[in-house]
């Protein structure tokens, strides 16, 4: 299911990319960057359903610490520790999602 999101996602980043290019606005993609991958972590949270796959993720990952009560349906637990850990910047590379902070921004083409 995230696969499918991540090809409808990816062409729709990268038109967003080439159009906004040329306006100094990396910090505007670093945010977006940030909010989208909050989104897909909310979105994988719904899909697991129940925390023991939340849990069983980050074992896996070699998380040592205590599990706090997060609810699998809910924005704000896309943002706590637990999410983040169990789904880090690099996952998302590994999924292949286009990664808008990679674009040179600011930069007009020569025009001859």
């Amino acid at each position: 299911m995230l696969s499918q999101i991540l090809a409808d996602l990816n062409p729709v980043l990268r038109g967003f990319a080439n159009y906004f290019k040329m306006a100094n606005c990396k910090g505007l993609f670093r945010d977006l960057m940030t909010w989208i991958r909050r989104r897909l972590r909310a979105k994988q949270l719904a899909l697991w359903k129940r925390p023991s796959r939340l849990h069983r993720r980050l074992w896996q990952l070699g998380y040592q610490g205590e599990f706090q009560k997060i609810r699998m349906r809910r924005w704000r637990s896309s943002r706590s520790p637990l999410a983040s850990w169990s789904m880090p910047i690099a996952w998302f590379n590994e999924l292949g999602l286009f990664d808008l902070t990679t674009v040179e921004t600011g930069v007009l083409p020569l025009l001859h």
